[in-house]
């Protein structure tokens, strides 16, 4: 090291840099660290996330509350786990509990349309009717073809015994979800297109459902079967 005694100000000047330079590089090192502790801890909730859906699969909803709780810890902003949660606690009975979870969750994830029908569902079984109808009437303005939210007014008129309601409600679900035989269809064709004509076979049935008032849809699907007969 060289140091000017001669001058304290060029004396001062060589050991502010050097602290600077040292500061940076600490800063620098505890990015690094920080990055490097958020993948792991990333990856680590991931794989707890993973435990709790096979869990929740099998309907051992206290194992996947413990897998979820833990993936939160680890991240808790992982929305997905947040979820998942809700759905446990709704499967399990926490009606209310659910219901503020999901309500939480869409406050901070608004575009998440999952977590917001799962929202009205609650709001329908805690009895909440007003509410759920408003929330609903808006859903609809933006979201037509969800046949979900169909349904969750039919919901909404069984349990108000609003049968009118009702009956014209699952009908528009009813029309929404002729636009899955499409994917059903297709299906049946990659199937076939593999040899798997069981399967194929199965998707077509599945079609055949919801292609009943659509001639089009129904007249495709009958022009199927009918090529995979020959």
């Amino acid at each position: 090291m060289e140091y000017d005694l001669g001058n304290d100000g060029v004396l001062m000047k060589k050991n502010a840099t050097r602290t600077i330079a040292a500061g940076a590089v600490l800063m620098l090192f505890a990015i690094q660290l920080t990055v490097c502790k958020e993948k792991i801890t990333s990856g680590e909730s991931e794989k707890v996330y993973i435990a709790a859906v096979e869990a929740y699969s099998e309907q051992d909803y206290s194992a996947a509350m413990r897998y979820i709780d833990t993936a939160l810890a680890l991240d808790r902003n992982f929305f997905q786990a947040m979820f998942l949660k809700g759905r446990i606690l709704f499967f399990t009975g926490r009606m209310a509990d659910a219901e503020k979870l999901f309500n939480g969750l869409i406050k901070k994830h608004p575009e998440y349309t999952e977590a917001r029908i799962w929202h009205i569902r609650c709001l329908i079984l805690n009895e909440k009717y007003g509410e759920a109808e408003k929330i609903i009437e808006r859903e609809l303005s933006f979201n037509t073809t969800d046949w979900r939210v169909y349904y969750l007014y039919a919901l909404l008129g069984q349990k108000t015994e609003n049968h009118v309601m009702r009956i014209s409600m699952n009908r528009k679900a009813e029309t929404a979800l002729v636009d899955s035989a499409k994917v059903y269809l297709d299906l049946a064709l990659t199937y076939q297109t593999f040899g798997e004509i069981n399967t194929a076979i199965g998707y077509l049935d599945k079609a055949s459902i919801v292609t009943e008032q659509n001639i089009g849809l129904s007249q495709l699907e009958q022009a199927f079967r009918q090529a995979m007969r020959e």
